[in-house]
């Protein structure tokens, strides 16, 4: 891919990058409602024959896949001027697995279940790794060519407008799987979201790195790996940070559960799924952008409390909810955290650091952070032995330490501006 070196007039160059950025976020989180890791994927490895702990896996792999290559990824992102080419590269890979995913469901999910969930979870597994190499450039990208002021309300934006094309791709979803069989149902479904990522994908194509980034020498691997305990020892704000976010981090072991423990215990059908997908996407249309401008406003840290409050109130719901009808109010809180925390998170670990750093600092917190998600197996095999509501409990005690770590230990950090 040639970037182009010429670049239009400043302020006309931020406003289409701007625009841009918002459309391909957009259609991208809209492709979400029909792989959703939280509703529909869950569903379709129960359907598959997979039990607590295969579904525990899946809550591994939707994290620790995507944050242990950061790291190394870091070290090559770093080293280039431009950012675009790794963004693109990586991230057709990650659709192109996804095309294949669709086809193993295709053709075992109806006669061989168990090949098709072993070809599932691998497939994704790979398929989350490829999100991971391409995150520290991508996100790199996305901070030089968005104002420090303005990312809060792009993401934000993103993530509204995404919600309202995931409302109506939430009731395709549900029309699919309620009219088709097992296995066409879930496959129409990731076809669906490959063709929409494709086309965001190709907005992508169009964004203008206009700027070579101040670029690191690239070191070996043993000397890029000794200077990171100096990161975290001469800056206790980032490990405060991280210490915080761990134990967060603990506290989403239920999230791959809440659907389980609907469809298991509360007699919630396929149709349910749906609409709990739904109410997620739709409350995500209205807090993201709340969320953005108290961002920009008031700081990162002010909205990871938010989602990691969201997040407790969740678990709790799950936990004494009686009905499907109350279960609803599970994905009205998990809307407000899964479309705010993750973003808000990238963005303020780049505050730590300097510029010319952003993917190291982004490689070195998701990598630190990647382990902890094996929680997910962990609470699949508590799950399995003294039952999901346990579960629940324990992501509950997790988000409330981890709120109290935010609010007294972490500090908001000063912005870094453009390196240009």
């Amino acid at each position: 891919m040639t970037v182009a070196r010429e670049s239009p007039e400043p302020n006309r160059l931020r406003k289409r990058n701007f625009v841009l950025n918002a459309a391909e976020g957009a259609i991208f989180s809209s492709s979400g409602a029909f792989v959703n890791p939280q509703t529909v994927l869950p569903a379709l490895v129960a359907r598959l024959g997979g039990g607590e702990i295969a579904v525990g896996a899946l809550g591994v792999m939707v994290y620790a896949c995507v944050f242990l290559p950061q790291l190394l990824s870091a070290r090559y992102v770093e080293t280039h001027a431009w950012k675009k080419r790794w963004a693109l590269t990586w991230g057709a890979v990650h659709r192109s697995l996804l095309l294949v995913m669709a086809g193993a469901v295709f053709a075992f999910g109806g006669t061989s279940p168990a090949l098709a969930l072993g070809l599932f979870l691998f497939l994704y597994m790979l398929m989350q790794s490829a999100i991971g190499i391409a995150t520290p450039g991508w996100f790199d990208l996305f901070a030089k060519v968005t104002s420090p002021n303005q990312r809060g309300r792009l993401i934000g934006i993103r993530t509204s407008m995404g919600g309202g094309g995931a409302l109506v791709c939430g009731f395709i979803l549900t029309w699919f799987l309620g009219r088709f069989l097992f296995p066409f149902s879930f496959v129409a479904a990731i076809l669906v979201a490959f063709v929409l990522q494709a086309v965001s994908f190709t907005l992508q194509v169009f964004l203008v790195e206009a700027e070579p980034s101040v670029v690191h020498t690239r070191r070996p691997v043993i000397t890029f790996l000794r200077e990171l305990p100096d990161i975290l020892r001469n800056n206790p704000p980032f490990r405060r940070f991280l210490e915080a976010s761990m134990v967060l981090t603990v506290a989403t072991m239920p999230i791959g559960f809440f659907t389980v423990h609907a469809l298991q215990s509360l007699g919630a059908t396929e149709a349910n799924v749906g609409e709990f997908t739904m109410m997620m996407v739709a409350v995500q249309m209205v807090s993201a952008p709340i969320n953005g401008f108290i961002a920009d406003r008031f700081g990162n840290k002010s909205v990871l409390v938010i989602a990691a409050a969201a997040l407790l109130c969740a678990s709790l719901t799950a936990l004494v909810a009686p009905t499907v009808g109350w279960y609803v109010l599970v994905y009205l809180f998990l809307g407000v955290n899964v479309g705010t925390e993750t973003m808000a998170r990238y963005s303020i670990s780049i505050e730590f650091g300097p510029v010319k750093k952003r993917s190291t600092y982004i490689g070195l917190m998701n990598t630190v952070l990647a382990p902890l998600y094996l929680c997910g197996m962990l609470g699949g095999i508590l799950g399995a032995r003294w039952g999901l509501k346990t579960v629940f409990a324990i992501g509950a005690a997790f988000s409330i330490a981890g709120i109290l770590i935010l609010l007294f230990r972490v500090e908001e950090p000063v912005r870094h501006g453009s390196p240009h």
